[in-house]
């Protein structure tokens, strides 16, 4: 039995690591790795300390915290040794002798080894939470110094970078603007080079001479009488006064209405208005015969009345259906209730107003009710309109107001259901906004957008849509 306890003994001592000789392996692997590595620098990576597992607190939160209260409130204790509190479970004189043995021994305890020990415990305790407390105090003081140094750092940065970011800007604004002026400058020589050479000489000159022949031949034409395309009747009907026996007025249609694909375009918002006509629609002043030919393409029965012969014999001329005369005076002939619908294209600016209100009078009488008459002309709203479409024109007499012409169809019994703003001026021929960045100082920012907005104004005054036309029902 001794001897196996012997064996066991000698078992687990050998099974005990050997400590020393595991620290000396240990040191032996540690300078062999520094020495391996000593060219290389060793980065500093700063770890947060964090003993109980928590987030770090923050220097307000120490000084206010819940434990540094306790302590200032529990760090000192009675040092009067309270007798009373021991007592004996048994009773009678034993109980009484028990009790008296353990306060005289506790006293002697007291006065000779616990009174001195706890004084200085206390003393120790109140110098630790005083200490404690001036930390704290420090520690707050300190984090906020260090906070309000990190926000004049943040504003001195701050400040620094918009100041190289204006110098930046200035010195790009700088480099385009010499760069406008090379663009300009290469410009100017290239075109000075053109004209040394005479090419562009040339070609005005050619341009210039083409436009004299065609005027000429413009003024030719314009004395050639008309008799060949417009039969004798519809000579007969129009009064001799005002009908035009040559081609100036086509002739001025061609140089500056446009042509006539680009009239058709602009018309065909039309033909769908008079789909439901059930007798023929009268167009007076059929000009080059335009609208005819898209209500021939629609299916639409219809016909024009014009005083001009060379615009009748244009419609002739193209297969359609139209007659020399006076469009009021055709109509006073015409039954009432007789016609499916009634249009005039860039008429009404041309008669005087007795005439354009005899004209409503006789569309809501001779258009059956339900059928739509429509009408337009330039809209003298749009500045562009008038100095370009309507004064070029010598036979416009007055512009007429939306409101005006709307009033005056009212007044003659025709219902007036929509007025339709046409032939808008595209966005690059308008007055163009100045472009507005988030980066700008707010007052400039400001300044331009008060700029746009008078812009924007001015366009709507310029360049508003240059006709419109009104859509009545008789």
């Amino acid at each position: 039995m001794g001897m196996a306890s012997e064996n066991l003994e000698s078992e687990q001592r050998s099974a005990k690591p050997n400590v020393a000789e595991l620290m000396a392996k240990i040191r032996t692997r540690l300078k062999d790795d520094v020495a391996a590595h000593s060219d290389k620098r060793v980065q500093f990576k700063p770890v947060k300390v964090d003993v109980d597992g928590q987030q770090a607190k923050r220097a307000d939160e120490v000084v206010n915290s819940e434990e540094l209260r306790n302590l200032n409130r529990m760090y000192t204790y009675s040092s009067r040794l309270n007798l009373d509190a021991i007592s004996s479970h048994r009773g009678g004189i034993i109980g009484r002798s028990i009790v008296a043995v353990k306060r005289k021994v506790m006293r002697v305890l007291w006065e000779s080894l616990l009174k001195d020990y706890l004084a200085s415990e206390r003393e120790f305790n109140t110098n630790l939470v005083r200490f404690l407390n001036d930390v704290s105090k420090y520690i707050g003081a300190r984090d906020s110094a260090v906070f309000w140094e990190l926000i004049r750092k943040i504003d001195y940065d701050v400040g620094k970078a918009l100041e190289r970011i204006e110098r930046i800007n200035d010195e790009q604004s700088a480099s385009m603007r010499m760069l406008e002026r090379r663009v300009l400058e290469l410009v100017e020589t290239s075109l000075s080079e053109l004209r040394g050479g005479g090419l562009l000489d040339q070609h005005e000159a050619k341009i210039r001479t083409l436009d004299s022949v065609v005027r000429g031949l413009e003024s030719i034409v314009s004395r050639l009488p008309l008799t060949a395309q417009v039969d004798k009747a519809s000579q007969a009907a129009a009064s001799s006064d005002s009908v035009t026996g040559n081609y100036s007025y086509l002739l001025l249609e061609n140089r500056y209405r446009g042509s006539q694909e680009d009239v058709r375009r602009h018309l065909e918002i039309y033909p769908p208005i008079f789909s439901a006509a059930t007798a023929p629609v009268l167009e007076i002043g059929a000009g080059r015969g335009e609208l005819q030919s898209l209500f021939k393409q629609a299916g639409i029965r219809s016909y024009a009345v014009d005083m001009d012969p060379a615009m009748v014999a244009t419609c002739l001329a193209a297969g359609l259906e139209a007659k020399l005369g006076d469009g009021i005076a055709h109509l006073e002939s015409l039954a009432d209730a007789s016609l499916g619908g009634l249009i005039a294209v860039q008429v009404v600016e041309h008669l005087p107003r007795p005439i354009l209100e005899k004209l409503f009078r006789l569309a809501a009488s001779k258009v059956a009710p339900g059928g739509r008459v429509v009408f337009e002309t330039i809209n003298p709203r749009s500045l562009l309109a008038l100095t370009s479409n309507y004064f070029r024109d010598p036979t416009h007499v007055w512009p007429l107001h939306p409101d005006t012409l709307e009033y005056a169809a009212t007044l003659a019994g025709l219902k007036v259901k929509e007025i339709r703003l046409l032939s808008p001026v595209a966005d690059g021929g308008k007055l163009q906004n100045v472009p507005v960045s988030e980066d700008m100082p707010p007052r400039l920012s400001f300044a331009l957008q008060m700029l746009n907005r008078n812009i924007r104004q001015l366009n709507d005054w310029l360049y508003a849509p240059q006709d419109y036309c009104i859509i009545a029902e008789a």
